[in-house]
């Protein structure tokens, strides 16, 4: 039963859904006013760095959620 990366996405999605949602949408946001040369792009990089510590701190969850889902999806869990 192996892990990919579209299994640790949804547990993410599924463990701590508003830090993972806050954390892309704040980096995607940074990137833009970055490119637009906006002196504000360190805010929302900065959200985005707290929500992914958010993130980070509840890894252990989110494995145990992935291994779940892949152990589901096999065929033959033994």
């Amino acid at each position: 039963m192996k892990r990919n990366p579209m299994d640790e996405a949804i547990a993410a999605l599924q463990v701590a859904p508003v830090e993972t949602v806050l954390m892309n949408a704040c980096a995607v946001i940074a990137a833009m006013l970055y490119g637009m040369d906006s002196q504000w792009f360190s805010v929302p990089l900065l959200i985005a760095l707290i929500a992914g510590c958010m993130v980070w701190r509840s890894t252990p969850a989110i494995i145990q959620a992935a291994n779940k889902r892949a152990k589901a999806r096999h065929r033959y869990p033994y």
